[in-house]
């Protein structure tokens, strides 16, 4: 578990089972009971599926790549693992890659694209490799990615990021005080969600979440309550349980 986490409560899904006391539907966790008196905010935080930039191991930032063949397939089986969720409504970043992912399952669930959800401009690192092929580059781009104030020449600075992802996620929030919501963003983004709900810090956030395309968290939220978190665990990743 993450150390991370520790403050919260932590359950893990897997797709048909039922663990921690935590029933699941679709291979996600069940809504909280409708008789339940307070209100109570599910909040699914899904990454969108695979590009050929991701394919690529190429730092994808703010470029605006459609999803590939496989992120399409991962987009589907997101549709089945999500089936027996009734969404109120969906977010996702102004990117298509995410908004390809979004479409997948939203049907006729209201989907707003919301440019606050955008990856990073990752500035003179965008597009670059991350192993051999630009280990000089990419060495220099890990010392300073994390750096809060560095805008990565021409880029945008990870506190930038984190502040307008935050503002987002208090909209988001404000709007929804109960119901079943969806955000559709980024490996980048998607952490910086999970420090602005559970106050973690940005650096440390971005640094040890790591999300895969087709992976699924949920957060839920109760006033006076610290948030439960649980993330979907499938057959391909049965070593995280």
């Amino acid at each position: 578990m993450n150390p991370q986490f520790r403050p919260f409560a932590l359950a893990v899904t897997l797709a048909l089972a039922t663990l921690t006391g935590c029933a699941s539907t679709g291979g996600v966790p069940a809504a909280a009971p409708a008789a339940q008196s307070a209100p109570v905010l599910d909040l699914y935080l899904v990454r969108h599926g695979q590009t050929q930039w991701n394919l690529d191991k190429r730092l994808q930032g703010s470029t605006d790549n459609a999803l590939n063949a496989t992120g399409r397939q991962q987009a589907a089986e997101l549709a089945t693992k999500l089936a027996g969720v009734k969404f109120d409504h969906i977010y996702t970043s102004g990117l298509t890659r995410a908004k390809e992912t979004a479409a997948a399952f939203a049907g006729q669930t209201p989907t707003t694209p919301l440019p606050a959800l955008n990856e990073r401009s990752f500035g003179k690192f965008e597009g670059i490799f991350e192993d051999q092929r630009d280990a000089a580059r990419y060495a220099e781009f890990q010392k300073r990615g994390s750096v809060l104030t560095d805008a990565l020449d021409g880029g945008e600075s990870l506190q930038s990021q984190a502040d307008r992802v935050a503002s987002a996620v208090k909209q988001i929030v404000a709007l929804h005080p109960s119901g079943n919501v969806a955000i559709v963003a980024h490996g980048g983004v998607n952490p910086l969600v999970l420090a602005a709900l559970l106050d973690l810090p940005v650096a440390e956030a971005v640094q040890r979440i790591k999300q895969g395309n087709d992976e699924v968290y949920l957060v839920r939220l109760r006033p006076g309550a610290a948030p439960s978190v649980w993330k979907q665990v499938t057959k391909g990743t049965l070593e995280q349980l």
